[in-house]
């Protein structure tokens, strides 16, 4: 690798890592910034929900904004998005203040990520894309991981304020270089479908309103979500470049890989947002000692979703999903019983757990992304990406969802995992026989 393309991949790492740090660091910080905000912890989980109601709403639109301004200019137009929302969020005085600067923080995100695989896949030759690609997974990884144990160190400095803080130097970098280094480069013509993006988010952002059961004529909210949902569809079959290909849901692998990546992520989001609350509140652990454990699911989850490919061809997809699924269902079941129901204060017993939780958590990725993309033509691979993303953040809206409304009774959220993970497994079973006859 030449220092050009050192510098350029210097560049997309120092900015696209800053997506998966805030989607995780912010979980050790709920309990904080409600204190400081003096707002209920039901209505701090907003910062969580509105994050990723935005990623789930845009990221499906960034790929054909690359193709129609450029992805250079897409990718530092989100780096300077994130930078200026960061700055926002860290001067916020008020929840609504930081909302919305976390809104704009996460279609800096979305705006990202997506740029900075393609600008991967056209600056790099075909024999060492592969490597190139996997040095971005791994960075990926490790800020999912990373961002707990960062969040805890940064919050014993005193102030929640340095959660975003630390994002600044990151963006500025990335800026910089990417902005001498980057070359740009465009694909073929595209039509962005924006109405059906503000119908995909207003669908989502009822859908949220309605379960949460936090405003009022909540059956006249019932009814807006339907009538959202109903232009969305109508929308997705009626124009020439949809959002979402619905043709694509007729395969039934398809469906069952995205079905099973929403499942997979409630799990994997809800742990990440109710065991800190549980370790906190209940057994006074410490902040620095709740993001260790955090650090631990995440590292064994980045460490199996690794593994995962090797898993998938040894029992194929379907076993190494089911096999994923039947994990979640003992690691919540666990989680349940030594934390909600017997509440056993044992750190060797805890790490076990968030080691169980974290792998069951990763073996099944892999094997999610295959199955999707596989069930489909090349040519509508791009589409059935765009698909998953969208439902692996519908997975972890639910998660913030589920966790504003019940926080309070955990016996609740651990069984709801389970019950989740158990509906995944009875569904990949169930149709593993149509899938292989495919």
């Amino acid at each position: 690798m030449n220092l050009k393309e050192r510098l350029l991949l210097f560049s997309l790492l120092m900015g696209i890592v800053l997506v998966p740090i805030n989607s995780t660091m912010i979980s050790v910080a709920l309990s904080p910034l409600a204190d400081s905000l003096h707002v209920p912890l039901s209505a701090i989980t907003w910062l969580v929900t509105v994050y990723l109601l935005v990623m789930a709403s845009v990221q499906p639109l960034s790929g054909k904004m690359n193709d129609l301004w450029g992805r250079k200019r897409i990718f530092l137009s989100g780096v300077a998005l994130f930078l200026v929302a960061s700055f926002g969020c860290m001067i916020g005085h008020s929840l609504i203040a930081i909302i919305i600067f976390r809104a704009l923080q996460a279609m800096g995100g979305a705006a990202m990520t997506p740029a900075a695989s393609a600008l991967i896949r056209v600056n790099w030759p075909e024999h060492r894309l592969d490597r190139t690609l996997s040095i971005m997974s791994l960075v990926l990884g490790l800020g999912a991981a990373l961002g707990p144990i960062l969040g805890a160190a940064l919050l014993n400095l005193g102030s929640w304020r340095w959660l975003f803080a630390v994002n600044i130097p990151f963006a500025v970098m990335s800026f910089m270089v990417g902005y001498f280094v980057i070359p740009e480069s465009r694909g073929k013509a595209a039509v962005v479908d924006w109405l059906g993006a503000l119908f995909l988010l207003g669908s989502l952002l009822g859908g949220v309103l309605f379960v949460m059961k936090k405003i009022p004529f909540m059956w006249a909210s019932a009814l807006l979500w339907i009538v959202w949902m109903a232009l969305f569809f109508r929308r997705q079959q009626t124009t020439q470049y949809p959002l979402i290909q619905l043709k694509l849901f007729r395969n039934i692998g398809f469906t069952v890989a995205n079905l099973s990546i929403l499942l997979s992520n409630f799990t994997m989001y809800a742990t990440l947002l109710i065991t800190p609350i549980v370790l906190e509140n209940r057994f006074q652990v410490s902040l620095r000692s709740v993001g260790m454990y955090l650090f631990i699911f995440s590292l064994s989850m980045s460490i199996l979703s690794g593994a995962g490919a090797r898993l998938s061809l040894r029992m194929g997809p379907i076993g190494a999903i089911g096999t994923s699924f039947a994990a979640a269902v003992l690691s919540s079941l666990f989680f349940w019983v030594c934390l909600s129901m017997m509440k056993i204060d044992s750190i060797p017993l805890w790490v076990i757990l968030f080691i169980l939780g974290g792998a069951a958590s990763g073996a099944g990725i892999v094997s999610m992304q295959t199955l999707s993309l596989k069930s489909v033509d090349k040519t509508d691979s791009g589409s059935a990406s765009g698909v998953y993303s969208t439902f692996r953040y519908m997975g972890s809206i639910l998660a913030s969802v589920v966790i504003a409304s019940y926080y309070e009774h955990t016996a609740v959220v651990f069984l709801g995992m389970a019950g989740m993970s158990l509906i995944g497994l009875m569904m990949v079973f169930a149709s593993a026989k149509k899938i292989y006859s495919v």
